[in-house]
């Protein structure tokens, strides 16, 4: 089957409807961002953004496209792609090689044909799109002059290609943006995620026990929404740093084997493989409730469930329950991000600052002539979302005044030391 061609199951209306919604409560993007770009240096210019095709990514592509790009569409995930938000985009002339419900085969078919339309530029997720092409688009891939990735988990994977001496392009980490990281990992996935866990299952949180698994920033997000709703957090992290970090901000911190059995809640969010696989089965409670707010699937390893289950019944939506002895395992979403393809995302206010970044990022990659390798947004872009965002809030910061400077520089000016 042609992907591009066929499922237009989606309503248009509908699609158009959430992306309108999404442009209203996204005053940085709809001004700050569309007033940077509209400078021309986008016309022309192939770009694919391969991220969850939901109606904030949406919005994002419609931005790019009307300073001029010629824009791909696709999924990073295909368990997170709208059907109306696809019709909608498709209704507007842009160009998506994504169709909702679909399996694994399908989104590797997808993303090889984002692939083959050969954009120079891509605005990725988990670097997906951008490994694919280097596996199995060679010729391709040597046509590509810049990426802007989403995620730690693509950061990771770009660092690895450049250390490799198999990155032959710039790329932004849009991820390590300070307008990205500080606000969307833990805010945007730390409300989102509890909030689907707690729609999904109709349970209590209130003195639960809830563990994370992973303490970076995404980490942090949710294990501060659940203690804020009176849950009895615990970590558990590998990294010795982060896990004092998790102690003093008052979660409780051990090896899985200590603290797995005392949670009700278990969401992982390491960016890496199978955070909860086959060696921790033994520790999970029954009727522990297992989530996954990570990049990959497979953090919460549901082959390993399935091979020790005797049984697997769905007793709610998006809810599959593996019997492993006596007990009882409940998987959300199958293991996909929790958050997305059991809930609607992040919140539009904190997707209008990651794709400002993203947006600013894709005008960087064009302009600034950035040799190969991996980069950081400059810190004056950074600011200037930021002092965007204050400004569509009401909010207005004193400078700073000549008193409250460091003399520092008077004293070195002199060639003397105080």
């Amino acid at each position: 089957m042609d992907v591009t061609q066929d499922s237009r199951s989606g309503d248009p209306n509908v699609g158009r409807a959430q992306i309108e919604w999404v442009r209203r409560h996204s005053p940085v993007l709809d001004g700050f961002v569309r007033r940077r770009i509209s400078d021309g240096s986008l016309e022309g210019k192939r770009i694919a953004v391969v991220v969850h095709l939901e109606a904030k990514t949406a919005f994002l592509a419609t931005v790019l496209a009307d300073a001029g790009a010629e824009v791909i569409v696709a999924g990073s995930n295909p368990r997170t792609t709208r059907g109306d938000v696809v019709e909608a985009l498709r209704e507007r002339g842009l160009t998506v090689v994504a169709e909702p419900d679909g399996d694994y085969d399908s989104w590797e078919r997808e993303l090889l044909i984002a692939a083959d339309h050969a954009p120079e530029y891509i605005i990725d997720d988990g670097a997906e799109l951008t490994m694919r092409m280097s596996q199995y688009r060679p010729e391709l891939f040597a046509g590509l002059r810049g990426v802007s990735e989403e995620t730690t988990t693509g950061t990771a994977r770009l660092h690895r290609m450049h250390e490799a001496g198999r990155l032959p392009f710039p790329a932004l980490t849009a991820n390590d943006a300070r307008c990205k990281h500080l606000f969307d990992n833990k805010f945007g996935t730390g409300q989102t995620t509890v909030q689907a866990m707690l729609r999904l299952t109709n349970r209590q949180i209130a003195g639960a026990g809830f563990c994370v698994v992973g303490y970076g920033y995404v980490g942090r997000g949710i294990a501060q929404y659940a203690k804020a709703m009176g849950a009895r957090t615990s970590v558990i992290e590998v990294d010795p740093v982060r896990a004092l970090e998790a102690f003093m901000d008052g979660h409780a911190v051990g090896a899985a084997r200590d603290v797995l059995p005392d949670a009700t809640f278990v969401v992982t969010g390491t960016g890496g493989m199978r955070a909860i696989g086959e060696r921790d089965l033994p520790f999970l409670r029954h009727d522990v409730v297992l989530a996954n707010a990570g990049h990959h699937d497979l953090e919460v390893d549901v082959d390993a469930l399935a091979a020790a289950a005797s049984a697997i019944s769905s007793p709610r939506e998006q809810i599959d329950t593996y019997r492993i002895g006596d007990r009882d395992l409940h998987v959300l979403s199958g293991g996909a991000l929790v958050n997305i393809a059991g809930g609607s995302g992040h919140p539009v206010e904190i997707m209008d600052l990651t794709f400002a970044v993203q947006g600013i990022g894709a005008h960087h990659l064009v302009t600034a002539g950035l040799e190969p390798g991996v980069h950081i947004i400059p810190a004056e872009l950074d600011d200037a979302i930021a002092a965007a965002k204050l400004a569509s809030l009401g909010v207005e910061l004193d400078p700073m005044r000549a008193e409250q400077e460091d003399d520092a520089a008077d004293w070195l000016s002199e060639g003397t030391a105080p």
